[in-house]
């Protein structure tokens, strides 16, 4: 392979010469040109040539002439390539393609194409969402940034010309520019757009599209890990409970307090998973949202857990057990026999975002601090911790990876327990007093 720069008015552009190549071409559609060219030594040499376009193999020709329709048919014709990009010089015509010459060499070489960013990203590399081991809300997070963020930003550039200063200007913009409910996205939302994007354009590199990834090296925004958690004393666990007590759902507040649970973890409770004999429950899966279609799947991290629970919260769970039992009598045919532990009156289970509605309403009523419900499982931490239990086992009741994660989560109820402990310390060891 050679090529050469050719001149087209004011500027220089590079042409690969690829020699006499086999084609398909529209004997219908052809032209014939008279050519007149001026040698060297002012004489005139006159000859004809073919003009119409040649279809080559390995770009997938049509089936037929897309013009008139025609049958296509074997031709040899000098294949050329002209490379993108113009020159103001013919010097840096020549360096590029000098450096096109050698990458192809070196096996570097990525054909080029028309495609776009967002053609890429929603057509090539969503669906391979599908073939991967990802939660379904790690899907949905991922297409929602891809459609709602990275595609109105960047979706019309072509792939292969997108650049390093073009993800950092849409970073700059997702970082400024207020969105449809009026707020700038917050710093860990822009952190998932970029490794979205960056894993998208990994995939683009690996599949020979593009030669290297625009997104590597860009700095991704600061995170605080380290936000106030809203929880509740005992007092004013106590006052919600109590307040609770007509609540259907109280056996869940009660649960998801005393235990840690996630929400969606209670959810996924069949009666199957409870021991009510000996205090156990096996958490093995998890009912939670996708948008706002429900699934039950496993555990997030994928193992099961077995957590232990007290005697009040064995006792709640019997009452409600023999109330849903009453209720399955009532309902007769009617009934929806699911197995869950946590049901509405005819056996449906709960949607998660409608547990959620219901424990706001029921925190208002109590008139206690609003918190989340999840922030049950927080309140539930904090408590334990500063009842003097051993981070280990909360670490297990949580389903936590590592130690680590609930230290650094819980930290603010460790000050409380240094205090006692240096205590006891001080009023069991060798002190001047005595």
């Amino acid at each position: 392979m050679n090529g050469h720069p050719r001149k087209r008015g004011s500027q220089w552009e590079v042409v690969l010469e690829h020699g006499e190549q086999a084609g398909l071409r529209c004997p219908a559609c052809v032209q014939i040109q008279h050519v007149r060219r001026k040698r060297k030594d002012g004489s005139y040499v006159e000859y004809q040539r073919e003009r119409g376009t040649v279809y080559w193999p390995d770009e997938s020709p049509p089936e037929s002439c897309p013009t008139c329709g025609g049958r296509l048919v074997p031709t040899i014709a000098r294949r050329q390539e002209l490379l993108r990009g113009r020159y103001p010089t013919k010097k840096l015509a020549d360096r590029a393609l000098h450096d096109e010459l050698r990458d192809r060499e070196q096996g570097d070489y990525v054909k080029p194409s028309e495609l776009t960013v967002g053609d890429y990203l929603r057509d090539r590399w969503l669906p391979t969402l599908d073939a991967l081991e990802l939660r379904p809300n790690t899907k949905l997070a991922y297409r929602l940034h891809v459609e709602k963020r990275i595609i109105p930003k960047i979706g019309g550039v072509t792939l292969q010309s997108l650049t390093y200063s073009d993800v950092v200007h849409m970073h700059a913009r997702l970082a400024s520019e207020e969105g449809p409910r009026g707020h700038i996205l917050s710093p860990a939302t822009r952190r998932g757009v970029l490794a979205v994007l960056h894993k998208a354009l990994a995939e683009a590199v690996r599949a020979g599209l593009l030669r290297t990834n625009p997104a590597e090296g860009v700095r991704y925004p600061k995170v605080e890990r380290r936000r106030r958690l809203d929880t509740w004393d005992t007092e004013e666990l106590d006052t919600f409970l109590r307040a609770s007590r007509s609540d259907r759902l109280l056996p869940l507040w009660i649960l998801l307090a005393k235990t840690g649970m996630r929400r969606g973890e209670a959810l996924g409770l069949w009666w199957s998973d409870i021991d009510l004999d000996t205090g156990s429950v096996y958490l093995q899966r998890s009912r939670h949202q996708v948008g706002y279609e429900v699934v039950e799947g496993p555990l997030k991290g994928g193992d099961g857990r077995r957590v232990h629970i007290g005697a009040g919260t064995v006792a709640a769970l019997r009452s409600w057990k023999a109330r849903q039992a009453s209720e399955r009598l009532q309902r007769g045919p009617a009934w929806t026999d699911t197995g869950h532990v946590f049901t509405r009156a005819d056996g449906r289970p709960w949607h998660p975002n409608k547990v959620t509605e219901s424990f706001g309403e029921a925190v208002k009523a109590a008139g206690v601090k609003r918190i989340r419900v999840h922030d049950l499982r927080h309140t539930h931490a904090t408590l334990w911790l500063k009842a003097g239990g051993h981070p280990k086992v909360l670490q297990e009741r949580l389903g936590h990876k590592s130690i680590k994660i609930t230290m650094d989560t819980y930290s603010h109820a460790l000050p409380t327990m240094q205090e006692g402990i240096a205590d006891v310390l001080d009023a069991t060891v060798y002190t001047e007093a005595r």
